[in-house]
């Protein structure tokens, strides 16, 4: 082996890791989207009550209400309305919604209106809540029910024009 390949193999070693690194002709990057975040799999039997809260990122999250669950939608929105648990606020979770006090909850009615249209009736005004406000509330009215239905909100101001619930980009 000549004496210029002798000293190149010492080099190679000595500093292979640090040429590897340096000599890729790979440039560095921002940050690139790879596409929409993974989709959670919440574990609850058939026809549990679920309040749809809302990650620091303003997605729609479901979460177990099996306390409500025999009260079928209006526990749905009892759930929502008392506000994220325990668990929900150490998972990060929040809601967009106003503070319902226990004379409000008693306030909620859910009814169907129509063949495939549900009404839910709020304790407080729903005109100037938020888009995500809405979901929130027409996902969870609709957890122990069909997708296919349409709700109204109706509050203390006016009733919205019906809705279906949409959450991490589909509807259902």
């Amino acid at each position: 082996m000549s004496r210029t390949r002798s000293l190149a193999a010492r080099a190679a070693a000595l500093l292979g890791p640090a040429l590897l690194l340096t000599g890729c002709g790979i440039k560095p990057t921002g940050v690139v989207e790879s596409g929409a975040a993974a989709k959670v799999a919440v574990a609850a039997p058939a026809r549990t009550s679920m309040a749809y809260f809302v990650t620091p990122e303003g997605r729609l999250v479901p979460a177990p209400q099996p306390e409500h669950t025999r009260d079928g939608p209006r526990g749905s929105l009892t759930g929502l309305l008392t506000g994220p648990g325990a668990p929900e606020l150490e998972a990060g979770l929040g809601t967009r919604l106003p503070a319902v006090d226990e004379a409000g909850l008693e306030q909620i009615g859910v009814g169907f209106t129509a063949r495939d249209r549900v009404e839910a009736r709020l304790p407080f005004p729903v005109a100037g809540l938020d888009p995500t406000a809405r979901r929130q509330l027409v996902c969870s009215a609709l957890s122990t029910l069909a997708p296919a239905f349409d709700v109204v909100l109706r509050g203390t101001d006016t009733a919205l024009e019906a809705a279906r619930c949409e959450f991490g980009g589909r509807t259902g």
